[in-house]
């Protein structure tokens, strides 16, 4: 997934160096950017694990991709440097952030500071994929961002995703997967954090 955000960043540079002469690529860039990662990801090849299909915003006008892993919804994002993260009211974006309202009530320890059992790991998050882009060629990083069920008030967790890449063992899928385990102590103790310092993210 990650090598098709850069292919389509390349190729939407191209397309846009060829396109346009005279006109700022600060207008059409971020944009053609855009369509061309949503146009990349609903390309990738779908298994049972896997699959990316194209849905509509309400109000309609628009569309993005939303991938299902496994049991992570992902969406994508591509902001400029310099620039806040997408945390505007849209819609779909509340459509989606109903999963994480959801398990906040369920699973209290995963968001918060009180400790309960964790539960059933079979129920769906929500995350957004966030390239960041300088000079429109590549992107200069990916975050993985969990927003709180209200979007505007911030995120669970922001982090580089090569950050999260060395939880991964390369032995494979008969190793078991520290990552979930390890992003969950890190939300309890950044929402631990949070709720001492007053703040919200």
């Amino acid at each position: 997934m990650l090598e098709s955000i850069e292919a389509a960043f390349q190729k939407s540079d191209s397309h846009l160096k060829e396109t346009y002469k005279h006109v700022p690529l600060a207008g059409p860039g971020p944009q053609s950017h855009h369509f061309t990662v949503q146009e990349a990801l609903l390309s990738l090849p779908k298994d049972e694990k896997f699959e990316a299909s194209n849905q509509a915003t309400k109000p309609a006008g628009g569309y993005y991709a939303l991938i299902r892993a496994g049991t992570m919804q992902i969406t994508t994002s591509v902001i400029t440097m310099g620039r806040t993260p997408p945390i505007r009211d849209a819609k779909f974006r509340r459509d989606l952030s109903r999963e994480n309202e959801r398990l906040e009530k369920q699973h209290p320890d995963l968001f918060s500071a009180s400790a309960s059992p964790l539960g059933s790991s079979q129920d769906a998050l929500h995350a957004l994929l966030l390239p960041h882009t300088s000079d429109h060629s590549s992107p200069i990083g990916v975050t993985i961002a969990v927003p709180y069920s209200d979007p505007r008030a911030g995120f669970h967790l922001y982090m580089d995703v090569g950050q999260l890449w060395q939880y991964y063992s390369e032995a494979g899928d008969e190793v078991v997967d520290i990552a979930y385990p390890t992003l969950r102590d890190r939300m309890r103790r950044a929402e631990k954090r949070d709720q001492s310092e007053g703040g919200n993210e």
